[in-house]
């Protein structure tokens, strides 16, 4: 029994027609049946070309990502989405019978438009494929031998495919196959790039700004009253008490070491005494916001959502403060602080109190950064604790149509996307510009041979559904009516040249010949598939206790011995809203392999990127079993510049919504309820087992039978086993562990980098490409 590619949809190119007469070389025989509409003059020939779509998907869905993708063994009229964009391409190689292995030049590039409509073609009524032709009036030139077929799956009427159906941002055909390329549309813009870049800049100096609060110089009566409803201080501070205090002062009397020492820390006010329980909250709460593990691989996520919950739990501890009972000098300096640290954090986010919570030390329920441009905009400006230089008068003024709220969730990357970092010299926030700033960005840093910064830049859409056809083809001086063609993948690739068993058939075909002037039909001989490949993933517990790392994390900060919290998974904990693929070359070239610098180099013409995909059907984690599967389509990753047998690991990070119902300490990080988080799976091609337990599964994946796969050999083509093989699918079933949580980022780390932390198991397969299964998330 043949198989097939499971992955192949489209069956194969036929093209058909009576050729004239032209008296030239033995190349150019006379034809004893000359077509009247043939051109001694170009020396080409009027011919049918007919194309058939069958489908060997082995799996069913009615999901929309599915059908965006067409991986349904049930392609119905409605499924399919056409093909427009299309170009065949014909070579006049010096032997018959060969695919096209190297980037050489066409004799002949046929643009053309829409060949085939929505729902055009599939299958009939009662399942069978024998709807699936369509013919076209063509010109093809003498000595053709070999043809190639690029297509792209039609969008749909709204054009809304850059988030549903992948995006390219470059599409370039031509007779020159070495200047064919496809390249991922980037998902920030060059046009977004200023507005991006402006409100990192804000959002840093609002942060700035609040950890400048001093105490200054006034004096504070013990009458006064800092804000309605709140007591008074009980202590007087005079104007030479604590005079020029700093917030950061209370951090800086904290005795060095890991975790800091808050019980022998004497205080800034009354400095032969130790802290009290209001000035270690405030050195607490400074620690907190500005100390960031960069030599365990933390990543501060400075993103919106992050930002207000961060604030939110600050003004909790700050209004603790602001609202006690001082005893002494000390602690009435402190709650003066407090209301410093309050007033500006009321200048630039709006809270919002329950009941009595604002005036009895309690917490806010949720805070948001009010508006960008009539707010925080004029007031960052005029703030006395901005620490660095005057900001310039067009400052901010690409950013008046942004939410802050969401960033950068606005610019469709992800929410874990941006990462803030601290400079205890200057005191300032900034954002990390290129991951390597931090140790999970790889061994290679600023400055070192080889450093390639990864940035907010190199974020992309997933690939568009594309199609490729590389072939010899066969020839027949016969005329051909339409049905006489086969008309199905399965018979188009059934020899039975010998033997007139049907109409349907090869009989009276020669395979691997060329164009003459005798030919009056034309084929293609291999099927045409997809040039892209599909990446299935489900996701599912593998355990029915998950604990989070907040044991270590006390540890790490207080040497607090407590234990991991526990959560008992239900189909509502934690939402999948985002997958991102490492490892993906932005630009592949003619053969949908990542593009190289020249013909003679093997070294890709650019550096890796991420394909994001935050249009997930199936966003459902359920309690038992797996989920039902969602797919993102992505380029080729074979990598010409390693041995065959050693192709690369790729990354995929998940991206969760914590919907637990509690905060949970994650690798670094606390992770509250409601906001994202990431867990590493790891595709390893060349590794059978990695000692995870469960063991992963890792199935070999099938070649296809009936076309040629790159890369290419001399002589045919090479089997190469890797993630992602153009024209296959490899599903991933991915599993969170007892464990995983512990090993939950808050930010997107460099999923080039080997030393990220794994978070997921895999099960993994190629369906007819690499399978992983059992992925736990984090080992």
């Amino acid at each position: 029994m043949k198989k097939q590619s499971i992955y192949a949809l489209i069956g194969a190119i036929a093209l058909s027609g009576s050729i004239g007469f032209s008296s030239c070389s033995s190349d150019d025989k006379v034809a004893e049946s000359p077509n009247p509409g043939y051109n001694p003059d170009t020396g080409e020939v009027p011919v049918e070309f007919l194309f058939n779509v069958g489908s060997s998907m082995n799996r069913s869905s009615t999901r929309q990502s599915a059908d965006a993708t067409q991986a349904d063994n049930n392609l119905k009229a409605t499924k399919f989405r056409g093909i427009g964009d299309a170009h065949i391409l014909c070579f006049a190689q010096t032997e018959d019978g060969k695919f096209v292995s190297s980037p050489i030049v066409a004799t002949k590039d046929f643009d053309m438009a829409t060949v085939a409509f929505p729902g055009s073609l599939g299958f009939n009524a009662a399942g069978d494929n024998s709807t699936t032709t369509r013919v076209l009036e063509m010109t093809f030139p003498l000595g053709t031998n070999s043809m190639v077929f690029y297509g792209r799956a039609l969008t749909e009427e709204s054009g809304n495919y850059k988030n549903i159906y992948g995006h390219l941002d470059e599409y370039n055909g031509g007779l020159n196959l070495a200047d064919v390329s496809f390249a991922l549309g980037r998902r920030l813009s060059s046009n977004d790039k200023a507005q991006f870049t402006e409100i990192e800049s804000l959002i840093a100096a609002i942060l700035s700004c609040i950890m400048q609060v001093n105490r200054g110089t006034a004096s504070v009566s013990a009458t006064d009253v800092p804000e309605p409803n709140v007591d008074p201080y009980n202590v007087a501070i005079s104007s030479t008490d604590a005079q020029g205090l700093n917030w950061e002062d209370y951090y800086e009397k904290l005795i060095a070491g890991t975790p800091p020492n808050y019980t022998d820390a004497l205080s800034p006010v009354e400095t032969t005494k130790s802290l009290s329980e209001l000035e270690i909250k405030l050195a607490k709460a400074y620690k907190e916001l500005t100390t960031i593990h960069v030599e365990s691989g933390e990543l501060r996520n400075g993103s919106g959502p992050a930002l207000n919950a961060t604030i939110k739990e600050l003004w909790g501890v700050v209004n603790s403060v602001r609202c006690a009972e001082p005893t002494s000098l000390r602690e009435s300096v402190a709650k003066y602080m407090a209301q410093l640290i309050h007033t500006e954090l009321d200048k630039y986010f709006n809270p919002v109190f329950e009941g009595t919570a604002r005036t009895e030390g309690g917490s806010p329920s949720s805070v948001s950064l009010k508006d960008r441009s009539t707010v925080l905009v004029p007031r960052i400006k005029d703030d006395d604790y901005w620490p660095g230089d005057d900001f310039a008068d067009d400052a901010f003024s690409y950013i008046t149509l942004n939410d802050l709220n969401t960033f950068p969730a606005t610019f469709n990357i992800p929410q874990g996307s941006t990462h803030l970092q601290f400079n205890r010299t200057s005191h300032q926030f900034s954002y990390v510009q290129d991951y390597n700033n931090s140790a999970v960005g790889g061994t290679l840093h600023p400055g070192d041979e080889g450093y390639v910064p990864f940035t907010a830049d190199d974020y992309y859409y997933p690939a568009e559904l594309l199609y490729f056809g590389n072939s010899p083809i066969r020839v027949s001086n016969d005329p051909h009516e339409v049905l006489q063609y086969p008309q199905s993948t399965d018979k188009w690739n059934t020899e039975n040249s010998e033997t007139p068993v049907s109409t349907d058939s090869w009989y009276g075909w020669t395979a691997n010949g060329k164009i003459e002037s005798s030919t009056r039909s034309v084929a293609m001989t291999n099927d045409i598939n997809y040039g892209t490949a599909l990446l299935e993933m489900t996701i599912g517990y593998s355990s029915n206790t998950l604990y989070d790392n907040n044991h270590a994390v006390q540890q790490r900060d207080y040497s607090a011995d407590e234990p991991n919290h526990e959560i008992t998974p239900t189909d509502q904990s934690f939402k999948l809203v985002g997958v991102l693929v490492g490892g993906q070359s932005p630009r592949v070239g003619w053969n949908f392999l990542p593009a190289l610098k020249a013909a003679t180099e093997t070294t890709p013409a650019e550096r890796q990127g991420y394909i994001y995909d935050n249009q997930i059907a199936i966003t459902v984690i359920p309690a038992t079993g797996n989920s039902a599967s969602n797919y993102t389509m992505v380029f080729d990753n074979y990598n010409s510049s390693l041995a065959d047998g050693a192709q690369e690991t790729v990354y995929i990070a998940l991206e969760f919504q914590n919907n637990s119902g509690m905060d949970f300490f994650g690798k670094d990080n606390l992770i509250p309820n409601g906001s994202n988080f990431y867990l590493i799976g790891k595709l390893d091609p060349n590794q059978m087992t990695t000692g995870e337990t469960p063991t992963p599964v890792y199935t070999a994946p099938d070649l296809p039978a009936y076309h040629a796969l790159p890369p290419y050999g001399l002589e045919g083509t090479k089997t190469v086993k890797r993630v992602f093989i153009q024209d296959h699918r490899t599903v991933v079933n991915f599993k969170i562990g007892e464990t995983s949580l512990q090993k939950a980022y808050l930010t997107v780390p460099d999923l080039r980098s080997s030393s990220v932390t794994l978070g997921l198991s895999v099960d993994m397969s190629w369906s007819t490409g690499l399978t992983f299964d059992n992925i736990v998330l984090g080992n």
